[in-house]
């Protein structure tokens, strides 16, 4: 099995897979393991298997995927959207699991080729808070910015955080006065916490600053949603900015995921060194 052409951004994988059986009663062929976002490996295998029925030989190929989380004590669950034109599937789902090798195509050709496309998302918890997203009435807890505040209620920002849950839990001063001060952090950042909370959207802007409030409060999903948004717009032009960033606040998984893509050629190294010289 040839693969070719593999290209990976952030939490999408691109390849293309050549097989071809050369007469061979039995073979399996497996491709290497592509991690994809730093938290979980994709890999395809292709059964071929050749018989002869007395007139001519007939080929029988069977094409499998899996999908594995990386680290089982990671909380989150994640799930991929498989495609490929070639093979005319779309979207087809997987959800993380133990390893099991899912059966998506079979053929009789001899010689053939496929193209896969794989876009990695995580599962998101159920939610039942959207009614409460414009609710003032109930609000019964203040997050502070530097030029601003927004209104939340305890309990969603409890079952959104684990840091949040054990200050609001305790004794701490901030529970009692109702309020927390974000040192560094602009209201319209605190709006884009509330509204990926209630709502699980996340803003085109602001992103990074998004990505160190949910850093500092545990949330990991929205940090890993944060890094995949980040990722899925890089180029040569931001690339440099986004790992100063990235190594300046010791966001391993943002740094983790720009190195896949600059390895993987979806960002050409020599397009991110001509754009660094200029700017010098």
């Amino acid at each position: 099995m040839e693969v070719k052409d593999v290209i990976q951004r952030g939490n999408t994988l691109q390849a293309k897979f050549g097989v071809t059986n050369y007469n061979t009663p039995f073979a399996t062929k497996t491709s290497p393991d592509y991690v994809i976002s730093g938290t979980a490996v994709f890999q395809v295998k292709v059964i071929a298997a050749q018989v002869n029925n007395g007139h001519t030989n007939v080929y029988n190929n069977l094409i499998f995927v899996r999908f594995v989380k990386l680290r089982q004590d990671d909380d989150l669950t994640y799930t991929i959207k498989f495609s490929s034109n070639e093979l005319g599937i779309v979207n087809k789902s997987f959800i993380s699991d133990d390893g099991t090798w899912h059966l998506v195509h079979d053929n009789k050709r001899q010689q053939y080729s496929f193209d896969v496309t794989v876009h990695m998302d995580i599962v998101p918890s159920a939610s039942s808070f959207a009614m409460l997203h414009e609710d003032t009435e109930l609000t019964d807890f203040e997050l502070r910015g530097e030029d601003g505040s927004i209104r939340m209620h305890r309990a969603v920002l409890a079952a959104a955080s684990p840091v949040l849950r054990r200050m609001l839990g305790g004794t701490w001063r901030e529970a009692a006065e109702g309020h927390v001060d974000v040192p560094g952090t602009s209201r319209a950042t605190l709006q884009n916490l509330k509204d990926y909370i209630y709502l699980h959207i996340l803003p085109n802007v602001g992103l990074e600053q998004l990505l160190l409030l949910a850093s500092y409060y545990m949330m990991l999903d929205l940090e890993q949603k944060c890094v995949d948004k980040l990722v899925s717009m890089l180029t040569a032009e931001n690339a440099c900015d986004l790992l100063e960033f990235a190594a300046k606040h010791k966001v391993t998984r943002l740094l983790l995921a720009i190195l896949e893509c600059v390895q993987s050629g979806a960002v050409q190294v020599n397009e991110m060194r001509d754009h660094f010289l200029r700017g010098k």
